[in-house]
């Protein structure tokens, strides 16, 4: 009884307050507000008594109201409001011709002042997202409308919340019907997701630490270098150009002819090469792969600044220069793999650290016999790789 009561009440307040809204005028910007706000709260109060009548009559008054300027009912809590009605017609129609400047449009319009209608709606449809999916599905309403609507909600109720299916998803939907009179709100809401290629670029940096073998680990002392490299990937193919600078200083005199190049003396020594290898491990989070190549050292003295005394001229003499074969092993561990769409790269890109275990088969010895040796290194590098999108 009390039930009943409350109702009688709550509907002779909205006859009244109906009565006092369509009486305001609405020739001033503030007036326009008042009667939208008047209006918005009618409807939250039917939405609450379940008064579908009621409501879609508030909803006809908001539009009424609404203009270029001024924004009754905001698009996503009206469709909400049109699935609870189960108003599947109007919804299509509606959605039809709403595309991103639409939306831009209404964006730009001045808002109803803030009620906590859209929150209602949106609670109650979520807590009922399930009868109103079984709702579409016995609609009156052909494959591919049911296909639409049933998209639409889970994008209004924020259920698509992995952006890669959900692209896919809306894919599916453009290719099977790409006719579709839906086919601009499909595209204004689609992520813009980079499909990554079969290629990228990357490049690396970091402290390469060696191990002289031979002779010419009595001359040169332990190389702290400055490792660098940059390469192409393709199907699993690495292609890399790599250099390494740095300046062991001399362990013992260095002797041509008659001429010495001084212990503790400073060296300027630096490599560049090309390599080529293939990934034989290629996981979400490791990667591995072997790379052959070839490449040219220089070593010879530092050229001095110009505020430092000039080199003796005979220092011209320690100017050596080679090529040498190489080989290594690198191992990229992926790091910020979810990143990736923050630098709007595609996924798969990476940022990691790069392992290189490698040799350089030095060939200096043909010039000097107490640089006769090769060297071996181990290299930690800061590693980036980005895919190329198609």
């Amino acid at each position: 009884m009390k039930t009943i009561t409350t109702l009688l009440i709550l509907n002779f307040i909205s006859i009244i307050a109906l009565a006092q809204t369509d009486s305001l005028p609405t020739s001033k910007p503030e007036l326009k507000l008042e009667k939208i706000a008047s209006s918005r709260r009618e409807l939250l109060a039917s939405f609450l008594l379940e008064d579908q009548a009621g409501a879609g009559h508030w909803m006809d008054s908001l539009s009424r109201l609404e203009d270029e300027n001024y924004a009754g009912l905001i698009w996503d809590e009206r469709w909400l409001l049109y699935y609870w009605t189960e108003s599947y017609g109007t919804l299509l129609e509606e959605v039809s011709l709403f595309d991103r400047n639409q939306r831009n449009l209404q964006a730009w319009k001045i808002q109803a002042p803030r009620d906590s209608l859209f929150e209602w709606v949106d609670i109650t449809m979520n807590e009922r997202r399930f009868e109103a999916f079984s709702s579409i599905r016995k609609a009156f309403l052909n494959e591919e409308e049911k296909a639409f609507t049933t998209l639409l909600l889970e994008y209004l109720l924020r259920l698509n919340t992995n952006e890669e299916e959900w692209a896919e998803r809306l894919q599916t939907f453009e290719n099977r019907y790409p006719a579709s009179q839906f086919l601009g709100f499909i595209r204004s809401v689609k992520p813009n997701l980079l499909k990554p290629s079969k290629q990228a670029f990357g490049m690396s940096g970091g402290l390469l630490v060696g191990n002289w073998r031979g002779d010419i680990e009595r001359t040169l002392g332990t190389p702290y270098m400055l490792n660098l490299d940059f390469y192409f990937w393709t199907k699993r193919w690495n292609f890399l150009f790599d250099c390494s600078i740095g300046g062991p200083s001399l362990s013992r005199d260095l002797f041509v002819g008659n001429e010495v190049w001084p212990k503790a003396d400073p060296t300027s020594f630096f490599t560049i090469g090309l390599g080529m290898g293939y990934d034989i491990v290629n996981t979400p989070k490791l990667r591995i792969f072997p790379s052959i190549g070839g490449g040219v050292g220089i070593l010879k003295p530092p050229t001095p600044d110009e505020d430092e005394d000039p080199l003796p001229e005979y220092y011209d003499d320690f100017n050596f220069s080679e090529f040498h074969f190489a080989g290594a092993v690198n191992a990229d561990i992926k790091l910020f793999t979810k990143n990736y769409k923050n630098w709007n790269l595609p996924k798969g890109s990476y940022h990691g650290i790069r392992l290189k275990f490698g040799w350089n088969g030095l060939d200096f010895g043909k010039k000097n016999d107490d640089l006769q040796g090769d060297l071996i290194y181990f290299a930690v590098n800061y590693n980036f790789f980005a895919y190329l999108a198609k």
